[in-house]
């Protein structure tokens, strides 16, 4: 071959050699990238699972200290007592003692009497919270266990939100678009979730429909209420086919009300779009919290 075809022939492929190069070093940049994001989202996780850990130890470290106050008032009420008992003795047995300071005593006895009882109603009140506080954090902490792969995966979180454990699910991995039936990946998942949660019989669950503000108008959904809540109750229906007692799980539809984020761009609309599986507080215990003081 003449040595200026050689010469041509490689000044042809230099270029080509140069452009491969390129592209392969795009390549690694954007994996680089990649990881680095898993990377942030996984910290993110931690630190929102650490904090609420040490939000759930804050409140029992204060239900421990009202639960102190109470203990030291209890004593010194029953120390009372039992003064004041003994001089209504003293005020009976008296030579000197008038009709009207016993009663005076007596009536003061039984006012303590009251207050004491009133007392001891709001400490066993506090423990019993203590106790469901207790409670829900190592049911969370079960759950976050049990449910590590589909976190891994993206296919659900779980959070504590105003008090109660929040098991979230984006809505596109379960429902096509303006539709109520559950797709084979979404199937799977609620199943999995409802073996666990149905091995927790005492709590009660409700299921909650969450849509963006795209309006939808058909026969079956005039509005999002409707496709919210069919949605719902398509995944309390599986719940309770995977196990879950048909007492303990309700369903409600809050459209696009109750937004968790912006529904002014795609990705803010993606959150939006989403079934929450709440695990609703003790009623028993709620309603019988003495009020702050």
């Amino acid at each position: 071959m003449p040595r200026s075809t050689v010469w041509l022939a490689l000044a042809l492929l230099a270029p080509l050699a140069g452009c491969v190069k390129k592209s392969t070093h795009e390549v690694a940049l954007a994996d680089l990238a990649s990881a680095r994001a898993e990377g942030e989202s996984l910290r993110d996780q931690v630190a929102r699972q650490e904090t609420r850990q040490a939000e759930l130890e804050a409140e029992l470290v204060e239900l421990g200290r009202r639960e102190e106050r109470l203990d030291s008032r209890i004593e010194a009420l029953e120390r009372e007592v039992r003064t004041l008992e003994d001089l209504r003795a003293e005020a009976v047995t008296g030579l000197n003692t008038t009709r009207s300071e016993v009663e005076r005593l007596q009536l003061l006895l039984s006012q303590r009497g009251s207050e004491y009882e009133a007392l001891r109603e709001q400490l066993s009140t506090l423990r019993a919270i203590e106790e469901e506080v207790r409670d829900r954090n190592r049911i969370y902490e079960d759950v976050i266990g049990r449910f590590r792969s589909l976190i891994d995966a993206g296919q659900v979180s779980v959070d504590i939100s105003r008090g109660r454990m929040v098991i979230q699910l984006p809505q596109d991995i379960l429902f096509a678009s303006g539709s109520a039936e559950i797709g084979g990946e979404g199937r799977a998942t609620l199943l999995e979730v409802g073996q666990v949660l149905g091995e927790l019989d005492d709590r009660q669950f409700q299921v909650e429909g969450h849509t963006d503000d795209v309006p939808i108008s058909t026969e079956r959904f005039p509005s999002n209420w409707e496709l919210s809540s069919a949605r719902a109750l398509s995944v309390v229906r599986l719940l309770i086919q995977a196990g879950v007692a048909p007492g303990n799980v309700s369903g409600a539809g809050y459209g696009e009300f109750q937004p968790v984020a912006t529904n002014e761009d795609a990705d803010g609309r993606r959150l939006n779009r989403r079934i929450e599986i709440v695990m609703l507080p003790n009623l028993d215990v709620v309603a019988g919290a003495p009020l702050p003081g």
